[in-house]
């Protein structure tokens, strides 16, 4: 490592990059925002404070969208990767409500505005008109106060956990990313230049999956780097690492189906067929969760939430929920159509994406020590094509409502990759540029986000505020932690 690229992980360093980012997510969220992140919170209530499956209670938290039914009960009808990680959120959020419902209350008879909100101003506008004259059974949003901030700073820390696995795969895929400079420039492009920072802050699945892609992903680069390892103890350490990259994949797959058609190809291609049976045991605690949530759902262990939706006829059917126009839905995602694709809203990541296979195939000769790691990611990637070629049929490839490209924030590793490769290769013109097409995205990703719920910028910074002490908190007791076991 060169002098003058101080380490991303000395003491203060990352900790303050992360408590920024989290700030910023946090500072501009505004509680639940629609029928799906509703659905995937009416679930993870159901399952963490009622023991079952059936969300009728708080059906009106999926706006009569999101929802499946079934021997006449509702479901939600999102996978249940994502709630599954958000029970023990939903759990404190729960007991906290009582007392957040009580100070609404006094701030109300007291003719003050009542802050925070559980939601934002058009889920709520929604929210009352659909569940009124008690049509559908629901809380009141009042009494989820508690409960929206404990899912909000959950989400935030999930999207922590997915960068802080992102950092990692970087440190180890190349030296040239072990310094401050491109980590710290790849991971501020992805909390603030992309879709990674604004889904961050609400409980959807695009982030969840893509933590769980970014740990899937770290496993491979670890397993990749140390394949010809000859230190004892080294095929016990590739079993437990196979083992965890397989729990990450299935957890990407529980958060979104359609990345079983990612994950499967990719781990075909990019990792050892010796550690295949460790990868396919690390699967199993997840797979059985699943499966076992769909038999209790939906009677059987293949039956999933859209095959009995309530709303969309083409979700029920695989093949008319991927009859798209194929050209179309690449302008879309990847383009400007709609104004909803990576180079309309995001262009720094689709910057580095583009990154990842145009700095391999330059540096395709080189027989450095990384070499494995980049044919192992580039193998990985190439195991993304058959989802990327599904996202651009399906028939909404722009998220419905909120035109933008959320369904490609899986992929969003991949684009850290290469922005941290191209920072620690340019020049400082280059660098430039880079840094301002950062900003311009930074700009775009979020005045979209906002315009969508209709809220103004920095409206929580309260929350934002206690969401970063907290990840600084976590940061100091580790850091403790770690000095008093070398201390022995």
């Amino acid at each position: 490592m060169n002098a003058d690229q101080p380490d991303l992980d000395r003491p203060w360093r990352l900790p303050a990059l992360l408590a920024l980012l989290v700030f910023v997510w946090l500072a501009n969220s505004s509680g639940l925002l629609s029928s799906n992140d509703g659905s995937h919170l009416a679930l993870a209530r159901a399952l963490v404070l009622r023991g079952h499956t059936q969300i009728d209670p708080d059906r009106a938290l999926t706006l009569e969208v999101d929802l499946a039914q079934r021997g006449g009960h509702t479901y939600s009808d999102r996978p249940p990767g994502t709630a599954f990680a958000a029970l023990a959120g939903v759990f404190i959020g729960d007991q906290l409500d009582p007392a957040m419902f009580e100070r609404a209350m006094r701030q109300a008879q007291a003719n003050r505005p009542v802050e925070p909100l559980p939601a934002a101003g058009p889920y709520i506008a929604t929210y009352a008109k659909r569940s009124a004259g008690a049509r559908v059974a629901g809380p009141q949003l009042a009494k989820l106060i508690g409960t929206s901030l404990a899912i909000s700073i959950h989400a935030a820390l999930v999207g922590v956990v997915g960068l802080l696995f992102v950092a990692a795969m970087l440190r180890r895929f190349d030296e040239s990313l072990a310094g401050l400079g491109p980590r710290l420039f790849a991971l501020s492009c992805l909390g603030l230049g992309s879709a990674w920072g604004p889904y961050s802050s609400a409980l959807y699945s695009h982030v969840s999956a893509a933590t769980a892609v970014a740990g899937f992903l770290l496993g491979v680069v670890v397993l990749a780097a140390d394949h010809d390892r000859p230190a004892a103890g080294a095929a016990r350490r590739r079993a437990v690492i196979g083992a965890l990259t397989g729990f990450a994949g299935a957890w990407a797959i529980s958060c979104d189906y359609l990345l079983l058609l990612a994950i499967v190809p990719a781990s075909l291609l990019a990792i050892n067929f010796r550690a295949w049976p460790a990868v396919l045991l690390g699967t199993a605690p997840v797979v059985v969760a699943t499966l076992a949530y769909h038999h209790a759902a939906f009677g059987g262990v293949l039956e999933v939430g859209y095959d009995h939706q309530q709303n969309f006829e083409f979700a029920r059917e695989r093949g008319s929920t991927f009859s798209g126009n194929f050209f179309d839905g690449i302008w879309t995602l990847w383009g400007l159509g709609r104004g909803a694709g990576l180079l309309a809203q995001s262009p720094i990541a689709l910057a580095g994406l583009l990154a990842v296979p145009l700095i391999a195939w330059r540096e395709r000769g080189s027989s450095d020590p990384t070499a494995r790691t980049r044919v192992a990611v580039i193998r990985a990637l190439a195991g993304f094509s058959p989802w990327i070629v599904m996202l651009a049929l399906h028939r909404t490839p722009f998220g419905g409502n909120t035109e933008d490209h959320r369904y490609l924030i899986p992929l969003l590793p991949f684009a850290a990759l290469g922005l941290g490769l191209a920072w620690a290769r340019a020049t400082p013109l280059v660098r430039g540029a880079l840094a301002a097409l950062a900003l311009a995205s930074t700009l775009l990703v979020w005045r979209h986000f906002l315009a969508w719920h209709e809220a103004p910028a920095f409206d929580r910074p309260a929350l934002g505020a206690a969401a970063a002490a907290l990840v600084l908190a976590i940061a100091a007791g580790q850091a403790a932690l770690r000095r008093k076991l070398r201390a022995g």
